[in-house]
């Protein structure tokens, strides 16, 4: 009887105690599946779009022209013209995303001197990094480098372009509207630098560069 008593004990503490011990096991799951709110992880995409303003100058060549904002030695058009930018990559860590990322800048216009139509353009494609200094607050720096080429195409044979180096400095805020989607307002300036060798006016060096002001979207589909 005694025998009997214990055994009875024993299954009814076993039969008390599991499913106490599956409703912990799920509650913990549950609180490792669920990432804070501040967490930036995984893989991202960004699409952006803004108004850039260019100027440029050779370094041999003294500055013509006026510009309404102070550019220095630069030369500019008083104009914001459209510019737009690419970018994929991994998360790091919830301070730093790294990847990759395509820029564009264009603007159609009228060429004074000859009145044909001509379209200048910037464009690059870089490796860039995003800092967050503070992991959990959405602002961030942003730098990088890479290949670009700056042209104009008058649509025939006079067509101009060169290809060289550029590096990029920016800053920007991530806005969470949603665990996978952010607003992201930014200011950048992309530099371009490039040589030709068929310099036979000795400009030297050629400089040209985009401010950039614009906002985008960034998607983290996941980890």
């Amino acid at each position: 009887m005694r025998n009997t008593t214990k055994a009875l004990t024993a299954l009814a503490a076993v039969l008390l105690l599991t499913p106490s011990s599956g409703l912990m096991a799920q509650r913990r799951r549950g609180l490792v599946d669920v990432s804070p709110a501040s967490e930036r992880h995984g893989f991202w995409i960004n699409f952006s779009g803004g108004a850039g303003a260019e100027n440029w100058r050779f370094t041999n060549e003294a500055p013509s022209g006026s510009c309404s904002r102070p550019v220095g030695a630069y030369q500019c058009e008083d104009n914001w013209k459209p510019s737009i930018a690419l970018g994929l990559g991994g998360t790091v860590n919830p301070n730093l995303r790294l990847g990759g990322e395509l820029n564009g800048w264009i603007w159609s216009h009228q060429d004074n001197a000859s009145g044909a139509h001509v379209t200048s353009y910037l464009a690059s494609a870089m490796l860039v990094g995003q800092f967050y200094p503070v992991s959990r607050l959405g602002a961030f720096v942003k730098g990088g480098v890479g290949l670009s080429q700056s042209g104009e195409d008058f649509y025939g044979p006079d067509d101009i372009s060169e290809t060289g180096f550029a590096y990029l400095l920016g800053a920007g805020y991530e806005i969470k509207l949603s665990r996978s989607i952010f607003l992201t307002p930014m200011v950048s300036l992309l530099h371009h630098v490039s040589t030709n060798p068929d310099d036979i006016d000795n400009l030297g060096t050629f400089h040209e560069r985009v401010l950039t002001i614009g906002v985008g979207i960034t998607i983290q589909p996941g980890r």
